[in-house]
C-alpha cells in the first residue's frame, strides 16, 4: 500500500474511534476496532497493535479485554504460538445494535414509569412527556426499519 493511502487510512481510523468514544468505547477500543476493520492479514497480536496504534501494551491488552467480551473482537490461539491473535467479530456487530435499540426502547420504560409517578402534576411531568415522546416513536419506528435491513454480504 502507498504511504498516502496509510496515512490516509490512519486518519479513517482516528475518526472511527472518535465516533465509537462518543457510544461509550475508550478511545483505544475504538482505534483497535477500525484497525482490525482494515488490516491485513485480519488477525493481530496484542503486541502487533500495539505497535502499529503507537498504544502501550497495557492500554491494547485492556482494551482488547473489553472488546472480546462485549463480543466485537475474538481472541485466538493456535498451538505452536505463544500470543493470542484477535479479530474483529463481524457477526457480532448486529447484536451490537440489536442492545442499542433494546437501550432505547428501556429509556421509554423508565419515562413512562416516571410519568406515572408524576400523573396529576403537569407542569413536573412536561420535559418527561417530551422524552417520552420521542423514545416512544423510536421505540414504534425502528423494529419495522431493523426487520427490514439488508443480508450481510458474502
Amino acid at each position: 500500500m502507498s504511504v498516502g493511502r496509510e496515512t490516509r487510512l490512519s486518519a479513517w481510523i482516528e475518526r472511527f474511534a472518535a465516533h465509537f468514544a462518543e457510544e461509550g468505547i475508550p478511545l483505544i477500543g475504538g482505534r483497535i476496532l477500525g484497525y482490525l476493520l482494515v488490516c491485513q492479514p485480519v488477525e493481530r497480536t496484542a503486541a502487533e497493535l500495539s505497535q502499529e496504534l503507537e498504544a502501550s501494551s497495557g492500554s491494547i491488552s485492556t482494551n482488547l479485554k473489553y472488546l472480546v467480551n462485549v463480543g466485537l473482537v475474538t481472541k485466538r490461539t493456535r498451538r505452536g504460538r505463544q500470543a493470542a491473535e484477535y479479530r474483529i467479530n463481524e457477526k457480532a456487530w448486529t447484536d451490537f445494535i440489536q442492545r442499542k435499540l433494546n437501550a432505547i426502547a428501556s429509556v421509554q420504560t423508565l419515562t413512562e414509569d416516571g410519568m406515572r409517578l408524576l400523573s396529576g402534576d403537569p407542569e413536573r411531568s412536561m420535559r418527561l412527556r417530551t422524552v417520552d415522546h420521542i423514545y416512544g416513536w423510536l421505540s414504534e419506528e425502528l423494529p419495522a426499519l431493523w426487520e427490514r435491513r439488508p443480508a450481510a454480504p458474502k
